[in-house]
């Protein structure tokens, strides 16, 4: 019989090994040679000698049944957990750093492009991002008579990539000017033309430290911006956009260099020559800086200071005004998906070339501006 109750124990040690471990075969080993050694020594002391050995043929045969470990956590659902992906664990930390998914700088995280008021950031869309956007721009006031002008942009946006993004949409207009010096009355709205954007990011603020982007926006418009006439021209606006993140998600500034060469097409009486002219050729150039700092998550307030310059020629050949305009900017999120952006700026100095003894130059430029731009996420 004793052969017998020994091979039970073997094989009832051997399914608590896989059931427990080493632990529980250490335990039957002392219950084993306790029992037998209240028996009779010889017979105890001969099973607490063969246990070892059978604990040893065991360990053998178990990992002989076991299927190996893969690297890296490549063993299927009977074997082991491996280490956690790299991946994973890069994931994390580069959301985390970035306030985005995955550091992509679209709806998900902080987007530089709306924060600002008139200045834009150098952030673009994300891949296959689609967003709605209505863009209305406002100048109001003159020197003397009422003055209100509107140009409202609408327009279809598109990431191609995380550094590229298009847009094209068209413009409407709205002018009324009633009493002031050199200008029409007139008072009305109207469609105003098309055009077209392209935007390419180089550098990623959260990649390089700073963000650097420029676009190419051709344009057509039906009426004079600043008088409301009839009169067909042709730009295209040159952009160069900078941006930093001073404190990570909180704080930002940006920098906007713009330059701007403009054909207009509008049969005017040339006096030194006694003829008619067809086209006019200007040019404007544009430097602005601001700031904007979150007071909650869903807020941000700031300011921006915006130097204006229009020249005759194509090449700013001729300064015929400029101005400088400060004011308080606020970007706000709606919902999930859309957002406002407000901005409003005084002129506090300028210079007009044929008035050069005024302190603003309210010729070429208004007393104040403002824009109003909201985002739709499709």
């Amino acid at each position: 019989m004793r052969p017998t109750q020994s091979g039970v124990e073997i094989k009832t040690a051997i399914d608590q090994v896989d059931a427990s471990g080493s632990l529980v075969l250490a335990e039957k080993q002392r219950r084993g040679s306790e029992e037998e050694g209240g028996e009779g020594g010889e017979a105890g002391e001969t099973r607490a000698h063969r246990l070892p050995n059978a604990s040893k043929n065991i360990q053998e045969h178990k990992r002989t049944l076991q299927p190996r470990r893969g690297s890296g956590g490549e063993g299927g659902e009977g074997g082991e957990r491996g280490p956690r992906p790299r991946s994973e664990g890069f994931g994390t930390k580069l959301r985390a750093g970035q306030g985005g998914e995955a550091g992509k700088g679209g709806e998900q995280g902080i987007n530089t492009r709306y924060i600002f008021g008139f200045t834009e950031g150098a952030d673009t869309e994300r891949t296959r991002e689609k967003e709605i956007e209505n863009d209305l721009q406002g100048r109001l006031a003159k020197r003397a008579g009422t003055y209100t002008a509107l140009q409202n942009k609408s327009e279809f946006e598109y990431g191609v990539t995380d550094n590229l993004l298009v847009e094209f949409g068209l413009f409407s207009s709205y002018h009324w000017i009633k009493d002031v010096p050199d200008f029409e009355d007139r008072n009305g709205g109207r469609f105003d033309g098309a055009f077209a954007e392209v935007k390419y990011r180089l550098l990623d603020r959260r990649v390089h430290g700073f963000g650097l982007a420029f676009s190419v926006e051709p344009e057509w418009h039906l009426y004079s911006e600043l008088t409301g006439r009839r009169e067909s021209s042709y730009a295209v606006e040159l952009k160069l956009y900078a941006d930093k993140e001073l404190i990570p998600g909180k704080l930002f500034i940006a920098g906007n260099l713009a330059y701007e060469p403009e054909a207009v097409l509008a049969k005017k009486f040339d006096a030194d020559t006694g003829q008619f002219t067809k086209w006019e050729r200007e040019s404007g150039f544009q430097a602005a800086g601001a700031i904007s700092g979150a007071v909650t998550s869903q807020l941000f307030l700031g300011a921006e200071l915006r130097y204006l310059a229009t020249y005759d020629g194509s090449f700013l050949n001729h300064l015929e005004g400029r101005a400088l305009y400060l004011g308080p900017t606020l970007f706000a999120r709606l919902s999930p998906k859309s957002t406002i952006t407000l901005a409003y700026s005084f002129q506090i100095a300028g210079k007009d070339s044929e008035e050069p003894d005024q302190r603003l130059d309210l010729r070429n430029f208004e007393r104040q501006q403002f824009r109003v731009r909201w985002i739709s996420e499709l």
